[in-house]
């Protein structure tokens, strides 16, 4: 599929800002392309993606604290329930809705929401710094590939490189978050054969401030970076991945959507949200998939090395405890529910995120959309 740009000519009738700021695969405008003639009647327009260049970024990252926040709340029981059966021992309920039947029993519905203050009050900052950098990296890659002609349907690679430079950045403020909201989650839990002592109640803290205060204390600074290592070494790649697939099958849905729905006059926020959503859920089904080895390692490294006898772990050794415990299957652990909260999440959150770039767009002057042939 080749993408051609229309340049330097003025609609007729151009659309509204409103419509102007739906999302869909991006478009770019490039003074070397050729204008595309009356001729070719089987061109249609799809609507345009808003850039970092066209934010009022004042307005996306306030709206966005609220939004997110709320969604977090929404879906953090997912990720209990991921974490708990990357944790517990063979003799350990492992189906989510054993896990959320003790949960309830043990600590009331409050349970499910272990470490979600933490969370919150640490995602604030990290959420500006990874959809700032997010936003800018795929801007000045794009640049890049104006420069060199590339094609629409590669332009996932950008998406990858922002969503991968992005996360590398953020996780400085990442890990101790999620050091210390994992190790919330599983409080009460007893552990498998991956510490010294087999069988142990894995402990919690009070509140996010005694955990700090309790690691710092017990491991240093650097229990608040249990596990930075294998984070980088699974959240890079696993952002990169995620915003790749999204980018590449929102395109790739764009390509087959009705004729009617790619043209930018004539287009719903509503079918923009269809083409999103449907490309939300294959990315995390995608990048939930291929990611969970690395991500039930990092999970339990960050965890269980904060418990008695797990001081001495290792990402090499808790691949190896792991793998004695349950075999090569050990590394797909919760890959089910991952698959499924990566999906959920990813959806709800991308839907939210170009709902607010679209509140927060900057009206541009009118031109061409892009056309696919």
């Amino acid at each position: 599929m080749r993408c051609r740009v229309l340049t330097h000519r003025r609609a007729r009738q151009p659309s509204p800002p409103t419509r102007r700021a739906m999302t869909s695969p991006s478009t770019r405008s490039s003074s070397s392309a050729a204008p595309v003639g009356p001729s070719h009647a089987k061109t249609s327009a799809m609507p345009r993606e808003v850039d970092w260049d066209s934010l009022d970024k004042r307005k996306f990252v306030l709206n966005s604290v609220g939004l997110f926040s709320a969604v977090t709340m929404a879906l953090y029981p997912l990720s209990v329930i991921k974490t708990r059966q990357m944790v517990g021992s063979d003799a350990q309920m492992t189906k989510a809705r054993d896990i959320v039947r003790d949960i309830v029993r043990e600590r009331g519905v409050r349970g499910l929401y272990r470490g979600f203050g933490t969370i919150i009050v640490g995602a604030m900052p990290i959420r500006v710094v990874y959809l700032s950098t997010l936003e800018a990296v795929k801007t000045h890659t794009n640049v890049v590939f104006d420069s060199y002609n590339v094609p629409e349907m590669y332009r996932g690679a950008a998406d990858a490189a922002g969503g991968a430079t992005a996360s590398l950045i953020s996780q400085t403020l990442a890990v101790p978050v999620d050091v210390i909201s994992q190790r919330q989650m599983v409080q009460g839990m007893k552990s498998g054969g991956s510490v010294a002592e087999s069988g142990a109640v894995l402990v919690g803290y009070r509140n996010g401030i005694d955990a700090v205060r309790t690691i710092v204390r017990t491991e240093g600074v650097r229990g608040l970076y249990r596990g930075f290592g294998a984070s980088i070494a699974t959240l890079v790649p696993g952002s990169a991945l995620w915003w790749g697939f999204y980018g590449t099958y929102k395109r790739a849905l764009w390509g087959v959507a009705p004729e009617e729905w790619r043209n930018e006059a004539t287009t719903s926020d509503g079918q923009v949200a269809v083409v999103q959503a449907a490309a939300g859920v294959c990315a995390g089904m995608s990048s939930g998939f291929l990611t969970t080895p690395l991500d039930i390692m990092k999970t339990r490294l960050q965890v269980l090395s904060g418990q008695p006898g797990g001081d001495k772990h290792t990402l090499a050794s808790t691949a190896r405890a792991l793998y004695a415990e349950h075999g090569a299957m050990g590394f797909l652990r919760g890959v089910r529910p991952r698959m499924v909260s990566v999906s959920i999440w990813g959806t709800t959150m991308v839907s939210v995120y170009e709902l607010l770039k679209r509140q927060a767009s900057i009206g541009q002057a009118p031109s061409t959309p892009d056309v696919i042939n």
